[in-house]
């Protein structure tokens, strides 16, 4: 792929430069973190779980009232062209949708405002992911401080920033967000998993985390197998206490936790389940 500014970009109905794609500052993602973005996988030339993404940025856009003159059809058209543009083999495909330019500044929106697309592709080293996954990965406890909608994949992600920069100062590769219970939600942009007695618990799905594509893929991989799982909430210390523990998300398919701040899960090795289930994704895609 050529150097990242010369990336050709998709913005309002052009293809242009990365380097040269640009909105006004009136734009109310800018100003008022007003759009929802999504994040497409693609690896060894494949799209990961592309109609699954699709339908979610639909579903955020419905959400928080933005209209589009865009059908799903020819969104995912856009994102082929990008992918076929850009020779994208291994990494990811962003999209990001705000409400568009308002002037002068107000916080409640106009109707007729013209939302502004932007779709471009980032390279990923998915091969190293692949690597860390054989010996499993640190992760960092943080309170969630976000704002009460994750369930919308919104581009207000001022919480989940100082998530992830307390894992990165913590030398983690993930931040897992507990509430003011200390019941775990989910990862800074992740799901966490645990595994107890065979029975594989994630956090339902409400306003408080994020309906993961990957996490979804999974649980029709898990009912196949016929493994047993749960959907509800679990505190810190059962985290700190499973047998085995694992992250999702369309950039780590189901990547191994084995170490919570100074904290070993179970003997600090990736869980033979969790290997299993990563096997069993990357053979699905």
């Amino acid at each position: 792929q050529k150097d990242n500014l010369m990336t050709t970009c998709y913005i309002n109905g052009k293809y242009k430069p990365l380097g040269k794609s640009t909105v006004s500052v009136t734009d109310r993602g800018y100003q008022f973190s007003d759009g929802v973005y999504e994040v497409i996988a693609v690896f060894k030339n494949e799209f990961v779980d592309f109609k699954l993404h699709l339908n979610r940025l639909f579903v955020s856009l419905k959400k928080m009232d933005m209209k589009i003159n865009l059908n799903k059809n020819q969104i995912e058209s856009i994102i082929k062209k990008i992918k076929k543009i850009n020779q994208l083999e291994m990494g990811i495909v962003y999209i990001q949708i705000t409400r568009g330019d308002q002037n002068p500044r107000e916080h409640k929106y106009s109707n007729n405002l013209k939302p502004n697309i932007v779709i471009y592709s980032i390279i990923k080293n998915f091969e190293y992911l692949n690597k860390l996954a054989q010996k499993g990965v640190k992760t960092s406890l943080y309170p969630d401080v976000r704002w009460q909608r994750s369930d919308i994949k919104s581009i207000s992600l001022l919480g989940n920033v100082l998530a992830a920069n307390h894992a990165k100062k913590n030398k983690s590769h993930e931040a897992v967000l507990f509430d003011n219970k200390n019941m775990i939600t989910e990862g800074n942009s992740s799901s966490i998993w645990i595994i107890k007695k065979n029975k594989c618990i994630t956090h339902p799905l409400n306003f408080r985390i994020l309906k993961g594509c990957t996490r979804h893929k999974l649980i029709s991989i898990l009912k196949k197998n016929k493994f047993k799982f749960e959907e509800k909430k679990f505190s810190i210390t059962s985290l700190l206490n499973a047998d085995e523990a694992f992250m999702t998300s369309a950039t780590n398919f189901i990547m191994p936790i084995v170490k919570v701040d100074k904290y070993t899960i179970s003997n600090g090795k990736p869980g033979l389940n969790t290997l299993k289930f990563r096997n069993l994704f990357i053979n699905a895609i």
